[in-house]
């Protein structure tokens, strides 16, 4: 009995690995991409509208959520990477208006520029209409909110920079 489990878990993995290395070449395609471009993406990287999504040479995601929207982009340099659960969403729901209800509002769409040289840590989470400067560390759960300083070093919720890369 234990043999037989074994082995079935054994076939399981190789499939799950099957299924991961089928949706990692299934979303390069789909980003207009070959592994010869140097973008490595992990098994469980969603992707939105990959036709409003670029993404540089040598960069690495691996995993979370890269949500474009019909009118918005986003952009990622060379060289980054970025961790799991990352989530990046270029729509946002609009609440200003007190005399409308929250539902009735709609949504509004801004692009994301991810720099070259960036670094994204696990779970963070950038926002409409937010640019990451070239350079810059995202830290671990983090919620960017607004630009940041190229060589920055970015974390919290809201995000800001605590410190300066030299």
């Amino acid at each position: 009995m234990n043999l037989v489990l074994m082995a079935l878990g054994k076939i399981i993995s190789k499939a799950d690995g099957l299924k991961g290395k089928y949706r990692i070449q299934q979303n390069l395609k789909k980003l207009g991409l070959k592994e010869s471009d140097g973008v490595s993406l992990g098994p469980d990287v969603n992707i939105a509208f990959p036709e409003n999504v670029s993404i540089g040479r040598g960069t690495y995601i691996n995993g979370g959520d890269l949500i474009a929207s019909p009118d918005g982009h986003i952009n990622i340099g060379e060289n980054c990477l970025i961790s799991y659960y990352v989530h990046m969403r270029t729509d946002s729901h609009n609440f200003r208006a007190r005399d409308i209800n929250i539902n009735k509002q709609g949504h509004s769409e801004a692009d994301i520029r991810i720099g070259n040289d960036v670094w994204i840590g696990y779970g963070a989470q950038i926002m409409a209409g937010v640019t990451i400067a070239d350079g810059c560390v995202i830290g671990a759960g983090a919620v960017v909110t607004k630009d940041t300083e190229p060589y920055s070093v970015n974390a919290g919720v809201p995000a800001r920079k605590i410190s300066q890369r030299r």
